[in-house]
């Protein structure tokens, strides 16, 4: 399912960053840009819509149902994998989107490497309910060797069916892979590999819990028993691995510095000279800021590889400074980070990304990091794939 660009116009307009992405002001300024931007369908709950319906999920469905109507969005008339390729100035990434047959996680085909949390699960899985739709895909890795290269070169030969650029300066080409030899190619390409999911934890936890719910009700197989996912061969097109950094409420930097953890040096308290805080320089060191001042907080002893920062924070420095999960935002820049931590009267803690292979060893291992401790990117964009169960029931 696709927007009709005969009825919206510029697909740009009506598409938007990953739902987790978006702060207030930039889903504001998509809700004015275009009346048909996905965010309408995709963050019910931020969302005010002259449609009445019991929940703000139930409204989205309507909505969603009431522009399929208007062909706002059409399905494609075939079967189709579909080969999307996006990027900025400085990286492009190309990978398939289909629709991925969803396994436990105990059969390590699909490889979670983050804790989920349960609201958030939650939300995804009363949005799905209602629309009956995946919006976005979940974004996988793995390694292929390039194996599915010749599909998509073949693929990226004919005219996009979306070719669209968007306001953060990105671009974006989507083709479809129709034919069935094609097809046929990039399951057997795909079936011997792992994938580690990359962004979507909480969707895929949601597209689970869909299938266990359908089966509950005696439902038998489904559409449900599938979720749209991205897959980019990592060996080919590497993602960037970024930190997601945290707030903390009601909190001032004189108790951090004042609340001595063991293992842990607390740096000399520097002020900020109207720049925002500089990220930590190596792994093992957390950066802990005001909009004023700031100190580094460091592994004084050596630093064991299978502990992330992340795991380091939400132990034992957390239990020292006396702060529940209840207490932290996460964010994605460390402007936000910063901005949120004043707002909420406590600090910013700045965190250094993972490597992606410390990422897999976590997750070949059976382990979770805490809830987002990893940005991959870039991302794809949301709006311009999407999946109806009701197209495939």
């Amino acid at each position: 399912m696709r927007y009709n660009p005969e009825q919206v116009g510029d697909i740009g307009e009506v598409t938007s960053p990953p739902y987790d992405m978006m702060d207030r002001p930039l889903i504001d300024s998509l809700l004015k840009a275009h009346p048909q931007n996905i965010v309408r369908l995709v963050l019910p709950r931020l969302v005010s819509e002259p449609v009445h319906a019991a929940s703000p999920y139930d409204r989205a469905a309507k909505l969603l149902r009431r522009w399929r109507g208007q062909q706002v969005l059409v399905t494609d008339p075939e079967p189709a994998l579909y080969a999307y390729e996006y990027g900025d100035a400085t990286v492009s990434v190309r990978g398939v989107v289909g629709a991925l047959e969803l396994h436990s996680r105990d059969a390590g085909v699909v490889l979670p490497h983050e804790d989920v949390i349960p609201e958030i699960v939650a939300d995804r899985l009363a949005m799905m309910s209602a629309s009956r739709t995946n919006l976005e895909p979940i974004l996988l890795v793995y390694d292929g060797g390039g194996s599915t290269n010749d599909v998509l070169t073949r693929a990226r030969e004919r005219a996009p069916l979306v070719d669209v650029s968007a306001r953060d300066s990105t671009w974006h080409r989507v083709w479809a892979i129709d034919d069935p030899a094609d097809i046929t190619e990039v399951r057997q390409a795909l079936a011997p590999h792992q994938a580690l999911i990359a962004d979507g934890h909480h969707r895929h936890a949601a597209y689970l819990q869909l299938r266990r719910r359908h089966r509950d009700i005696g439902d038998g197989e489904g559409p449900w028993d599938q979720g749209l996912a991205m897959l980019i061969d990592q060996s080919q097109y590497p993602l960037q691995l970024g930190a997601i950094h945290r707030s903390i409420s009601e909190i001032s930097l004189d108790d951090i510095v004042d609340s001595p953890v063991t293992g842990f040096d607390v740096g000399p308290r520097e002020p900020s000279t109207g720049e925002l805080p500089l990220l930590p320089s190596r792994p093992g060191e957390l950066i802990v800021a005001t909009n004023t001042s700031w100190v580094s907080v460091r592994r004084s002893e050596p630093r064991d590889p299978a502990v992330s920062d992340a795991e380091l924070l939400h132990g034992p420095l957390l239990h020292a400074w006396g702060v529940g999960e209840d207490r932290l935002g996460y964010h994605h820049t460390v402007e936000q980070t910063v901005r949120c931590a004043h707002q909420d009267g406590g600090v910013a803690v700045l965190m250094h990304p993972s490597s992606v292979t410390e990422v897999m060893d976590v997750a070949r291992a059976g382990k979770l990091m805490p809830r987002k401790s990893t940005s991959f990117g870039p991302k794809p964009r949301t709006g311009l794939v999407m999946r109806s169960l009701d197209d495939e029931v």
